[in-house]
């Protein structure tokens, strides 16, 4: 098991800092202007005016048609889980029925004014299926509803759409939704360099929720247009949060969000071995996937094979920690693609030309956690033969059990000796497109979902998702066992799939890790594969995975691993280094006009030494600007690049040659007392804090509290500025312990002390 109780402190303390948000500058802070009389309302930040609306709809029925009439205003008090709140709320009536058709109601925060809220309150039942035809829109009401000039300017925005949330760019007159997408959409003005922002989404209820983007004159939110009957009393809530700064802004955003659903800001990077160490994956695009191989030597069927697999590995000495099974283990209804698609699963076990001997035998013999995958639900399962107490939603192609909660606790008691670890739910988005029920039923989406995952917490498991809809990543805000999701598309098979940087921007926010998918660590043709490549870019999509500080799953077959590059991620036991959180979009590149800019950032905060800065640039034609570390052109920090071991001072503009991939890659140190902290060498991220606890300086002397485990011989690298060279130190471990290696000058010696 990964070794947790030596870092609990430590990474209780790092993601509390990760976390942390300061009050509310002025230059963000959030004043809300609404007529009583009319409920047009403006939305100033910092002083300046960047949102107004005055858009309400039920339906068909608006306010500017006159369809819907505002009866009256009042002001009331109430506290929520953001804390006091002071709200105005507007009564609509309606010639469609009697009485108050919707309440609108704005709620200001006494103790945080970077946050407005806004409420939908259906009193009575309102037939939305009736009342939204004609409707060309994708949101069924409308509030809050936000007109689309913006001030001065035409804002520049961007949103999350389509599976696997990718961020596209737009302006606030550009801006289109998506089913279940178009969110969060974030607006900010890159013409201030502190990039004020804010961000717009769902608060309650997501996946009933829908953005609106289709109108030329407004945008907004509100119940989504499939929904058949909104019941009386519901209620929803969006979100609009303000911040400074893309990065730091997303993440007073998702404090917010989880502050209100109550899920835990925790730090999951070493949740156990599934999270925290190197694992084998058999996913889409890799080796396993759909094939054993055509080697007929090595065995005629998966379990013969996957045990010559973990044969190899263990001879090679690579500590794989967890495994993964794809959707080649189990039955379904239908033929499947090369690529995964296809029937609905009907028996969620192994196919018997599979595992000849069982789920259970395989587990034996493995002796490791996996994360297995699953698919949407056949509508002949045999679930619904065997359990007739459940009743099921039935579409034409899938199926949904009308109380997931307690399917999911019944599911999760089926797997005794499988070794789950973590339950892979896939294709999120097509069981959410082919079952009716959860398209028109107000709350089975959310409903669904929360039955999944509070299955999965009960039986002391984890989940991941893949293949989600924006909205689906937004309602795990409220389920801690969903640790991680999909942020690029399936490996080999899509533009781009080592991408991760912007997606982390919106689930990091929500303390979800962003899974780069499995890969190929060599760039050998694997013969016999499903996927035979060759992998060109082999050290990206390893250091992607690593920085993702996510799962590492190569997917390499039989007598291909390259085995000097897995071990570039980790400890000799497996555990991966990683830095303090996932790599995202550097906010430079929002200023420079390009949101879908591939400069990438992410940081180690090293106890003692302070912010240790990682910087990506799939363009290794261009240098290192210090905006794009956050830092300034004078800050007192060199550059290592990780590559061809160039070692300079840092300026605004800091040139860099390029990997022998083509990126570039390099580490931004803190310079101390004359001295240059390098970490260790060969590993992706030679300062993280799993390895380091501590560097202390003085003007003759770096010492670095280094803890190693059995068998490791690591090198442990610092340089002076006055050379300008580095210098390393071989150290070795034969029992798990902390060592303090110290480097001092003149001239320079080194030394290293066993910390008991």
């Amino acid at each position: 098991a990964v070794r947790l109780c030596s870092l609990g402190l430590l990474l209780h303390a790092l993601v509390v800092a990760v976390h942390a948000r300061p009050p509310v500058s002025p230059a963000s802070a959030l004043k809300l202007d609404v007529n009583a009389n009319t409920g047009a309302f403006t939305i100033s930040v910092g002083g300046k005016s960047w949102l107004s609306g005055d858009e309400y709809r039920v339906g068909s029925m608006s306010a500017a048609s006159g369809g819907l009439r505002m009866l009256g205003a009042s002001k009331s008090h109430g506290t929520d889980p953001l804390g006091p709140y002071t709200a105005t709320t507007l009564d609509w009536v309606s010639n469609a029925m009697p009485g108050t058709t919707m309440y609108t109601t704005f709620r200001e925060y006494e103790q945080d004014a970077g946050i407005i809220v806004f409420e939908q309150l259906f009193p009575q039942e309102v037939d939305l299926k009736s009342l939204n035809k004609g409707s060309p829109l994708s949101a069924g009401t409308v509030f809050p509803g936000f007109s689309r000039k913006t001030g001065d300017r035409d804002l520049p925005c961007f949103a999350y759409h389509g599976v696997f949330p990718k961020l596209e760019s737009c302006t606030v007159s550009t801006y289109t939704s998506s089913k279940l997408g178009g969110l969060p959409l974030v607006i900010y003005d890159d013409k201030d360099e502190d990039l004020p922002m804010v961000v717009m989404s769902p608060l309650s209820s997501p996946m009933a929720q829908q953005m609106t983007g289709e109108n030329r004159f407004f945008f907004g939110a509100g119940v989504k247009s499939t929904v058949e009957i909104i019941p009386a009393g519901w209620s929803q809530l969006c979100i609009v949060s303000s911040g400074m700064g893309i990065n730091a802004g997303m993440m007073d955003w998702g404090e917010r969000v989880l502050k209100f659903t109550g899920r835990p800001i925790v730090d999951n990077r070493y949740k156990d071995d599934v999270h925290g160490a190197i694992g084998f994956w058999t996913d889409n695009g890799g080796f396993y996937h759909y094939s054993i191989g055509a080697n007929k030597s090595v065995g005629s069927n998966y379990e013969e094979v996957l045990l010559k697999v973990k044969a190899y590995h263990d001879e090679l000495g690579v500590p794989f920690k967890h495994w993964q099974f794809d959707s080649w283990f189990y039955p379904k209804d239908g033929g499947v693609t090369p690529g995964g698609s296809g029937g609905a699963v009907t028996n969620w076990t192994s196919l018997p030309d599979v595992f000849p001997h069982g789920m259970a035998y395989i587990q034996s013999k493995l002796k490791l956690p996996i994360v297995m995958h699953n698919r949407q639900w056949s509508t002949h399962s045999d679930y619904m033969k065997n359990w007739p107490d459940i009743e099921w939603y039935i579409s034409k192609e899938a199926a949904v059990p009308k109380d997931p909660v307690k399917f999911f606790q019944r599911f999760f008691t089926q797997q005794e000796g499988w070794g789950l670890a973590m339950y892979e739910q896939d294709w999120m988005n097509k069981e959410y497109d082919i079952v009716d029920a959860l398209q028109t039923n107000i709350s089975m989406g959310d409903l669904w979902l929360f039955g999944m995952a509070s299955g999965a917490e009960g039986s002391d498991r984890t989940v991941q998702y893949c293949m989600p809809y924006p909205s689906e990543i937004l309602s795990a805000s409220a389920y801690p066992a969903v640790t991680n999701a999909r942020a690029t598309n399936d490996y080999f098979h899509a533009i781009d799939q080592w991408a991760v940087g912007s997606t982390s921007l919106f689930y990091w926010a929500l303390n979800i890790l962003p899974f780069k998918d499995g890969f190929y660590s060599s760039s050998n043709k694997q013969v016999g594969g499903q996927t035979e490549g060759p992998e060109m870019n082999p050290d990206r999509e390893t250091l992607m995975a690593t920085l993702s500080c996510a799962m590492v799953g190569p997917m390499d077959g039989i007598y291909l691993l390259n085995v000097s590059r897995i071990m570039a991620t980790c400890r000799k036991d497996g555990v991966i280094l990683k830095p303090d959180r996932p790599i995202t979009t550097t906010d430079q590149c929002f200023r420079d006009g390009d949101a879908n800019c591939k400069v990438y950032h992410t940081f180690s905060d090293v106890s003692g030494l302070g912010r240790v800065h990682y910087y990506f640039n799939n363009d290794g034609s261009k240098p290192l600007r210090s905006e794009e570390v956050y830092l300034k052109s004078d800050a007192d920090y060199a550059v290592y690049n990780w590559y061809t071991r160039d070692l300079t001072i840092l300026q605004a503009s800091t040139p860099l040659r390029a990997g022998y991939e083509g990126h570039n890659y390099a580490m931004v140190t803190p310079i101390q007392n004359g001295w240059i902290f390098l970490g260790e060498a060969g590993v992706y991220v030679p300062a993280s804090t799993t390895r380091f606890t501590a560097v202390a300086t003085t003007d003759d002397r770096l010492t670095a509290q280094v803890h190693g485990v059995p068998g490791e011989r690591l090198r442990i690298c610092a340089a002076r500025v006055a050379s300008m060279r580095a210098s390393c130190l071989e150290v070795s471990f034969d029992v798990e312990v902390a060592k303090a290696v110290s480097f001092s000058v003149p001239p320079l010696q080194e030394h290293i002390v066993i910390v008991t």
